[in-house]
């Protein structure tokens, strides 16, 4: 693997997206790396006590959050990773530890990526992740992805075998769309899934469906206190897993969900994922 990947579509500073939506807290200094670093090459740029305090903040905030919330395997991948909670971690330190779990390593972006391009980062096994913190105003929700959405939101799913096999498949889809339908679509399901996704072992079940059985697995839900309260609500209709129905479900970024999908398991995730892109002639290659 390369110590870096060349973005070149990538934007120079934050997108669009992250300077007028979110408030800015950029580090001291920037980081030294370049965007498109990889794993134990990116250098981590110089941040304020006020950034580290407000890590400190939301690490605490997230860790009584999530005990009997979250799926186990959620867990599992937190504890793997070892999260510093005094200081911002070192996306290198986090890399190298994700990579002797499934093979991922963290590339270093400075923004969002454009859709083709975060599609062959996944194929690779690379998640991109930003190393800007949301400002102390912003504990409960920014607009835009920070560290702390990436870190502590995707980095324990992708530490599990079985999910980090879908979504190396879900990017290897991604680079066969052939359309703006095709990526709306994947777009749909990823949402559902990686960002908004429920796990219940009796998700199936109809009348003999056990609600105290569902867990959170999605980084949007993780990564937020108000969505882990809000997603396990009965404010939230929970809908049984069909990758159809998901394909075909606009989304609703801007408030709280209104509905969500349950899985069974990983397998079936990854099983029906596989399935539906290889109808949709997007697992070739």
């Amino acid at each position: 693997m390369p110590a870096a990947v060349a973005l070149q579509s990538l934007p120079r500073k934050l997108s669009t997206e992250v300077v007028f939506k979110a408030k800015p807290s950029p580090p001291i200094t920037p980081s030294p790396s370049p965007e498109g670093a990889i794993g134990r090459d990116i250098q981590p740029p110089v941040y304020a006590p006020v950034q580290h305090q407000t890590w400190r903040t939301l690490y605490d905030r997230q860790s009584a959050a999530l005990p009997g919330r979250v799926c186990d395997e959620y867990l599992a991948g937190r504890a793997k990773l070892g999260y510093e909670r005094e200081r911002i971690p070192r996306l290198a330190d986090l890399s190298e530890r994700l990579r002797a779990c499934t093979g991922w390593q963290c590339v270093r972006v400075e923004g969002y990526v454009p859709e083709a391009t975060f599609f062959l980062l996944l194929a690779q096994k690379l998640f991109p992740c930003t190393d800007f913190l949301r400002h102390p105003t912003e504990l409960e929700y920014t607009p835009a992805p920070d560290m702390f959405h990436d870190l502590m939101g995707h980095l324990p799913m992708i530490a599990n075998p079985r999910f980090a096999s879908f979504f190396q498949k879900f990017g290897r889809a991604g680079i066969n769309a052939r359309n703006a339908e095709d990526t709306v679509k994947l777009g749909r399901i990823y949402w559902y899934t990686v960002e908004f996704g429920l796990i219940n072992p009796t998700a199936h079940a109809g009348a003999e469906r056990d609600s105290r059985l569902t867990k959170i697995y999605g980084a949007g839900i993780s990564s937020s206190v108000g969505e882990i309260a809000h997603a396990l609500s009965d404010a939230v209709r929970k809908t049984p897993f069909d990758i159809e129905r998901v394909a075909d479900t606009p989304v609703e970024i801007h408030h709280m969900q209104e509905e969500l999908f349950e899985i069974a398991s990983f397998d079936e995730l990854e099983q029906s994922f596989e399935a539906w892109a290889a109808a949709q002639g997007l697992m070739q290659g």
